[in-house]
């Protein structure tokens, strides 16, 4: 049985797995517990997409591209209008839009669990 790592002080959300490991980071958005299969995804964009597709219905997405926000959001690449991922895992936080086609800034609000930052998604306990 793995020791955990004492959480961070600039840290306020963890990421447990079956086997004890956690990864701690910063929560955005919603606050409270997800519990769901951590899946990665490589793509450099298509986040809305990804979020909001019902094929990921009760996954955790963890973000392999470090500018996830970059694109902005808009009402053409919804694929449902309510999200079905469980939560959300980043290296980075939400970037600012820059594409002519962001009508709206990534919210981490709209998902129901964010955990950010290096500690998040780069060392466990």
């Amino acid at each position: 049985m793995r020791v955990p790592m004492p959480r961070p002080p600039d840290c306020n959300a963890a990421l447990v797995l079956a086997d004890g490991s956690v990864f701690w980071g910063r929560g955005l958005g919603a606050i409270g517990t997800a519990i769901g299969e951590v899946c990665f995804n490589t793509a450099v964009t298509g986040y809305q997409e990804i979020l909001t597709d019902p094929s990921y219905a009760g996954q955790i997405i963890a973000f392999t591209f470090p500018h996830i926000g970059n694109v902005g959001t808009n009402r053409e690449d919804l694929e449902t209008t309510t999200p079905a991922v469980r939560g959300l895992v980043l290296r980075t936080p939400i970037t600012e839009p820059a594409n002519y086609r962001a009508a709206h800034r990534s919210k981490a609000g709209s998902n129901p669990m964010v955990l950010s930052g290096s500690r998040g998604s780069t060392r466990g306990g």
